[in-house]
Order: C-alpha cells, then structure tokens, then sequence
C-alpha cells in the first residue's frame, strides 16, 4: 500500500486527525479534572470546621472524596461543597468516613441540649429569627453549622452551648 493511492492518503489524514483530536481531548478532560479538583480543594480549606485532610480527586468531572471527619454534618457539608462546582457530574463519597463517638448517649444528650438552648435563645429574643443551625456532637466536641441573622447571635449561641456540661469544645462552620 502507497500513501500516493487517494483512498490511503485520505484514510490515513482522518486516522491522524482523528487520533490527535481524541489526544486533545483527551488533554482538555485532564486540564478540566484538574481545575475542578483545585476548586474543590480551595472550597474545602476556606469552610472553618472541615478538616483540611481530606484528600480530593476527580475523573471524568466525578470527584471522590476520601479522609476522617468528625460528624456526619462535615460529610454532608464536604459533599456539598464538591457537589456546588461547575461542570461536576457527580461526588463519590464512599472513601468518607465519619469517627465513631465514644459516648453515643451523652454526646446526643448534649446535642438534645444545645437545640434546646437555641430554642429557648431564640424563644427569649436573644437570637433573631432566621437562623438555620445544625448541631451535632462527637465525643463531646459540638459542631454547629448553619448561618444567624447577626453576628452577636453567633457569639450568644455559641456561648450557650459551652454552658453545657460536658462540652469540651464548640467548632463552628457559619
């Protein structure tokens, strides 16, 4: 077979362009993973109570979350930071794994007793209306996600729940 028969030639160009074009593609998916895995990792670091030790991959525009959180609220909140990025298909988050409590029982008297407090808070006109709190508590560290109308509630709700015995510490992601 010569290059100087049409049908080769033309075969032949279509082949290499089509394996150039497959190659660059291939370079832009790889470009793009990469960015998504850079932005989720930047989102990662600026959310106050995630640990910055979990690690972040993407494929094909599917992130996979992998690492040791605290709560079930820092998963949730890990997974939906990927999950916000542009042009991401999906987030795996089999590789996330939440800490077991070593006291179950107290640790879900003492997250009984702070909602209970932002309750009474807001019931008292300590805090205002419009907040959107999650509490949860692992080995007597409380976690609180959410958002408050003000930052002085911030500080009110927060101080309540470190009035709660047996609380070690308060983290907050607001």
């Amino acid at each position: 077979m010569s290059l100087k028969n049409p049908i080769i030639l033309a075969l032949a160009i279509a082949i290499s362009t089509f394996t150039a074009f497959n190659c660059c593609y291939a370079f832009a998916d790889a470009v793009e993973d990469a960015a998504i895995t850079a932005e989720v990792k930047a989102r990662l670091i600026s959310e106050k109570d995630i640990p910055s030790s979990i690690s972040v991959s993407t494929t094909d525009r599917v992130v996979t979350l992998e690492g040791a959180l605290d709560t079930t609220l820092q998963a949730h909140q890990a997974i939906e930071v990927a999950s916000s990025i542009n042009n991401v298909k999906d987030v795996v988050d089999t590789q996330l794994k939440v800490k077991e409590s070593k006291s179950l029982m107290s640790d879900a008297l003492i997250t009984a007793k702070i909602k209970g407090k932002i309750r009474y808070l807001y019931a008292n006109n300590k805090i205002l209306k419009g907040y959107d709190l999650h509490v949860e508590t692992t080995d007597q560290v409380v976690h609180i996600f959410g958002s408050v109308a003000r930052p002085a509630d911030l500080e009110t709700v927060v101080a309540a729940a470190k009035d709660v015995k047996g609380v070690k510490s308060v983290k907050t992601n607001m």
